[in-house]
């Protein structure tokens, strides 16, 4: 018996390895970017919480002081009379002689400003355009943000460097109201109109320090992922280098040892298995070193979200919601590649397969996803296939899902599922009426990670029509598509006709096709 002997070249082992090297980084580095942005925008919304409280809490008090038309003290170095409140009555005397002298509110105001900014941790300024005081006047940027509000603004925030450190400065404006007529009124102004602004510069240094706290434990932990992820490549690297000299070594003996070759063939190729074993229990453990972050991410955004949603401003929220949706779309993103080794790794177990009992049980499993939708699903009187049950179950569910997903939007929505036989192929086809797509483009659609609309516009992960591709030339045949922008698609799949040398039962879980 005459063998012949493979040539066992080592030339793409470290082509191999240096890219799942790189997409391993590229994971880590990824969700690394991902989640320092995630807390450096946490770190500014939550010194705009303070900025917004600290002006609430000066919008407040300026409300009731406006309410009382200002207070009367003792005139003091400290708290002169006002030169430029023109109001009569502004000092009085009492029934027993002393001398007293009106604050008005935006004066109270401001003194409790400048006399008290680190009770507070803030820098707070009350001005506007047209000040009593020119001592008063606004700065640069606090000129910018009245006269945004005059355009129609509410809010104005920023972050700048003040005397060489961060700040976050915000600031809002305040009405004419009712109270603040006995001193503006000359000026001409109304009830209603926007009289000035209050604004606050929050320091960002501590709160960038718990950042970079924060930042460095979470670089930590993904160079520690990264580095056991690295390992782990290393490993198998040098394991199948090892196992592919063992080859070599082999089919050198064989050609001296021609009546040992069944022998040996039996023996590589039980360590071959062996190593597809280690290698797809390695995958499982990558898979569950990823979603175990994941789950601690969505599920502590959940909780954070549900158990301090009042402190939340709409931005706080949004971003909570991010993170869980992103740790979601991940989520399916591993499961999708775990589904893609598998399709690598099959080897078909083939039989008869009633391909019409076969469309019709896939199309009830998919209801969840057109709950709603009004869709016309057209179901051709379809021919056996010679094939792997399992492999076609997800065929057809690949298929069948992505017509659901881009008919979205399409009234009437309709799905054609059908077959043009011929004596060397069955052709299967999936059509549909919706987004369609460029055929410039066709040569990517059954590429991994191949996408021709944006997320925004379909959700998805780009691995299903590779899955598609990767399964049926398992089976011998071969996938190809045709579309137009605007009017649909059509995605073929064609199978040898057999042979096949049993039938194989699939039970009608489905109802009629709608």
């Amino acid at each position: 018996m005459q063998a012949d002997i493979p040539d066992f070249s080592h030339t793409s082992w470290p082509h191999r390895y240096a890219v799942l090297a790189a997409i391993w980084s590229v994971l880590v580095g990824g969700s690394l970017a991902w989640n320092l942005h995630l807390k450096s925008q946490n770190t500014l919304g939550v010194a705009a919480v303070a900025a917004l409280s600290n002006i609430n809490k000066d919008m407040s008090f300026r409300k009731w002081a406006t309410s009382h038309g200002g207070v009367y003290v003792q005139p003091d170095q400290h708290t002169p009379p006002n030169p430029y409140l023109e109001i009569p009555d502004r000092d009085v005397l009492t029934t027993k002689g002393k001398a007293l002298t009106l604050m008005n509110p935006a004066y109270m105001l401001r003194q409790m400003q400048n006399d008290f900014p680190d009770d507070y941790g803030t820098r707070s300024h009350i001005t506007s355009l047209k000040p009593l005081n020119p001592k008063n006047a606004p700065d640069t940027w606090e000129s910018k943000a009245l006269r945004s509000f005059e355009q129609g603004g509410r809010e104005l925030m920023e972050v700048q460097q003040i005397e060489g450190y961060p700040y976050l400065r915000m600031m809002r404006p305040f009405f004419v109201e009712q109270g603040c007529m006995k001193c503006h009124a000359q000026q001409g102004y109304k009830v209603g109109d926007i009289r000035g602004g209050i604004a606050t510069a929050v320091p960002l240094e501590p709160y960038l320090a718990r950042e970079h706290e924060f930042s460095t434990s979470l670089a930590l932990s993904h160079g520690t992922i990264w580095l056991i992820g690295m390992a782990g490549l290393g490993f198998a690297y040098r394991r199948d280098r090892h196992l592919s000299n063992d080859r070599e070594k082999a089919a050198k003996a064989l050609r001296q040892l021609n009546e040992e070759l069944e022998t040996r063939v039996r023996e590589r190729t039980a360590q071959l298995v062996t190593a597809n074993a280690d290698l797809e229990s390695f995958s499982y453990s990558v898979s569950h070193d990823l979603r175990a972050p994941l789950r601690a991410i969505d599920g502590f955004a959940a909780i954070l979200q549900e158990d301090y949603a009042p402190l939340l401003d709409d931005e706080g929220k949004r971003l909570f919601r991010v993170v869980g949706d992103n740790a979601k779309k991940m989520g399916q993103l591993i499961d999708d590649i775990l589904a893609f080794s598998r399709a690598s790794r099959l080897e078909p177990q083939a039989a008869r397969i009633d391909m019409n009992a076969l469309a019709q049980e896939v199309w009830q499993a998919l209801e969840p996803q057109r709950t709603g939708r009004a869709i016309e699903f057209r179901l051709s009187d379809l021919p056996k296939a010679c094939g792997d049950l399992a492999a076609m179950r997800q065929v057809l569910q690949n298929l069948l899902s992505n017509a659901v997903k881009f008919t979205r939007g399409r009234e009437p929505a309709v799905i054609e599922l059908g077959c043009e036989a011929s004596s060397t192929e069955n052709a299967f086809y999936v059509r549909d009426n919706g987004a369609g797509f460029d055929m410039d483009y066709v040569g990517k659609l059954f590429g991994l990670f191949q996408r021709l609309h944006g997320m925004d516009e379909f959700e998805g992960t780009g691995v299903g029509l590779a899955i598609v591709k990767r399964f049926i030339v398992k089976h011998g045949g071969r996938v190809w598509a045709e579309g137009r922008p605007g009017e649909g698609a059509t995605f073929w799949f064609a199978l040898p006709p057999g042979p096949c040398n049993k039938d194989i039962a699939i039970e009608n879980r489905s109802k009629q096709p709608t």
